[in-house]
């Protein structure tokens, strides 16, 4: 993993995901120049935090940017990500430019390099919030083991959990 910010971030990942996600995102990265890495932007999101995001647009200034309250996301369980993609435009060894941009091909092997991300993490059975019908969420990834958030939640409600994270069996 190349971003040392999303290092950190990988790691309060539960821990069913956390070695995915650096394997997934080390074998996208070796397939791409050194100017090109992947930054998790968003991982573990606390039900407190997911409340104060739901709350934005709403109750407090700002656009919305979620439609999920606290406990009705993923992220509340670290088993999701948010992702952008960072770029060395001037070859010094950081980067400098952090990336939306879902169609830009910048190692030109005519494949977008968001969906080169996307489809490897599909590949390994992730969901992909930019197929979503309700809301379009193109940054974002989780893997469900077969759970609703619902579910998620009434284990979480029920401390179902070992050292702090949701029990997945």
């Amino acid at each position: 993993m190349r971003d040392t910010i999303s290092i950190p971030r990988v790691k309060l990942l539960h821990p069913a995901v956390r070695e995915e996600v650096t394997r997934l995102i080390d074998a996208i990265e070796a397939t791409w120049p050194v100017n090109m890495a992947i930054r998790i932007v968003q991982g573990l999101r606390t039900i407190k935090e997911q409340d104060a995001l739901y709350a934005q647009g709403r109750t407090k200034p700002g656009k919305k940017v979620t439609n999920a309250k606290g406990g009705s996301s993923f992220h509340n369980y670290g088993l999701s990500i948010d992702f952008a993609l960072l770029y060395d435009k001037d070859g010094n060894g950081s980067y400098e430019t952090l990336s939306w941009d879902i169609k830009k091909d910048s190692n030109n092997n005519k494949r977008a390099d968001w969906m080169e991300v996307v489809d490897f993490f599909k590949t390994a059975g992730w969901s992909w919030g930019g197929e979503w019908h309700s809301i379009l969420d193109y940054p974002h990834l989780e893997k469900s083991f077969g759970h609703s958030v619902k579910e998620l939640k009434r284990r979480y409600d029920a401390h179902e959990v070992i050292n702090d994270y949701i029990k997945l069996d």
